[in-house]
């Protein structure tokens, strides 16, 4: 971090440790949410060097690379892989299937909830 701190504008870095902070206080606590800094936007140089932190402090090891995985939403996002995976296409390739199939289940899933929601709160124009 000290590294990121002496190169990164410091607002950048401001939001990209406060990011970094609250994704681990959620790891801690089996939480989950949208993280991201300014208003849950990430700056240019915070996407590329947020997944890059998470992972050497999740792994303890700076021996990984960072592969962006489009999903078939038109989003696309960053995840770190063991070098010898980045170098297989058919893994990459299986990740961003991964990814994409979990993003379609979980937006399924909220989709159902929501709906179970309104159901249960009647409107009060009723």
């Amino acid at each position: 971090m000290d590294t990121l701190r002496a190169r990164m504008d410091p607002g950048e870095y401001a939001a990209l440790a406060e990011a970094v902070h609250e994704a681990f206080g959620l790891l801690a606590q089996g939480g989950e949410s949208i993280i991201g800094g300014d208003g849950g936007l990430f700056y240019a140089e915070m996407e590329r060097e947020f997944p890059t932190v998470l992972a050497m402090m999740l792994t303890c090891t700076m021996d990984h690379q960072i592969v962006e995985v489009p999903a078939s939403n038109g989003a696309s996002g960053l995840i770190p892989m063991n070098p010898e995976e980045t170098d297989d296409p058919a893994r990459v390739q299986a990740v961003r299937d991964f990814i994409d199939q979990w993003t379609a289940e979980r937006e399924a899933m909220n989709a159902e909830l929501d709906g179970i929601a309104r159901a249960s709160s009647p409107s009060p124009d009723d």
